[in-house]
C-alpha cells in the first residue's frame, strides 16, 4: 500500500463520525415528530368553525305602542345554518305588558320562525337581515274598571322583520343582538282598541354543536 492510499483511507474513517455527529445535531433541531404534531389549521381561531346547529338563551328588551311601559323579555332560541349565508331560527319567549294604568296585563308566550340572510358570511362580525313569522299565545287579563269584561286567552299570529349581527366569541360560541319590529293581528271585538305591535332588541348567546 502506498502512502498516498494511507493517507485517503484515514482520512475516510476520521469522516464518517463527523458526518455522524453532524447529523445528530440537525435531527435535534428538527425533529421528525414535530411536524406531525403542529396542526395544519389554528383550532383557536374564532372565525374557523364548521357546525351547522346552535343553541342557547335569549332575552331583550321591548315596547308596546299603547303599552303604559315597556318591558324585558326572555327565552331560548336556536338556529340553524343551511349554508355560510343563510340561517333560520326558532324562538320560544315570554314577557308581559300592562294598559290603562295596569287595569288590563296582557301576558305572551311569541314562538317566532325567522329566516337570516347574512350580509358577510366570514370574519369575527356577521351582519345579517331577518324576516319570519311568529305566533303569540296571550291572555287577557282585566282588572279595576274593566272588571266586567271577561278574562281570556287568544292565539294570535304575525310577522316581523329587523337586522342584526353576530360575533363569534370563539369556535364553538357567538353572540347575536338584532332589532326587530312586530306586526300582530288580535281579535280586538271585546278589547280596548289597542295597537299591540311593538318593536324589540333582542340578545341571544349561541352554543355551536
Amino acid at each position: 500500500m502506498t502512502v498516498l492510499h494511507l493517507a485517503v483511507v484515514l482520512a475516510s474513517s476520521f469522516a464518517a463520525p463527523a458526518a455522524a455527529q453532524v447529523a445528530s445535531i440537525d435531527d435535534l433541531w428538527n425533529p421528525p415528530a414535530l411536524e406531525r404534531m403542529a396542526p395544519a389549521t389554528p383550532k383557536d381561531d374564532p372565525n374557523d368553525f364548521e357546525s351547522a346547529f346552535s343553541i342557547g338563551p335569549a332575552g331583550g328588551y321591548l315596547r308596546q305602542k299603547d303599552a303604559d311601559r315597556g318591558t324585558w323579555f326572555g327565552g331560548a332560541q336556536a338556529r340553524l345554518h343551511f349554508a355560510k349565508i343563510l340561517a333560520a331560527e326558532a324562538s320560544v319567549t315570554f314577557h308581559q305588558n300592562k294598559y290603562e294604568d295596569g287595569d288590563v296585563t296582557v301576558t305572551q308566550y311569541p314562538v317566532q320562525l325567522t329566516a337570516m340572510l347574512y350580509v358577510l358570511s366570514s370574519g369575527p362580525i356577521r351582519p345579517y337581515i331577518l324576516g319570519g313569522v311568529g305566533w303569540y299565545y296571550t291572555r287577557f287579563d282585566y282588572s279595576g274598571v274593566f272588571a266586567t269584561i271577561k278574562d281570556r286567552t287568544e292565539n294570535i299570529f304575525g310577522w316581523h322583520f329587523g337586522a342584526g349581527a353576530e360575533l363569534m366569541l370563539g369556535p364553538r360560541v357567538s353572540l347575536n343582538a338584532d332589532v326587530r319590529y312586530i306586526f300582530l293581528e288580535p281579535d280586538t271585538d271585546q278589547v280596548l282598541d289597542q295597537d299591540f305591535n311593538y318593536w324589540q332588541i333582542a340578545f341571544g348567546l349561541n352554543f355551536f354543536f
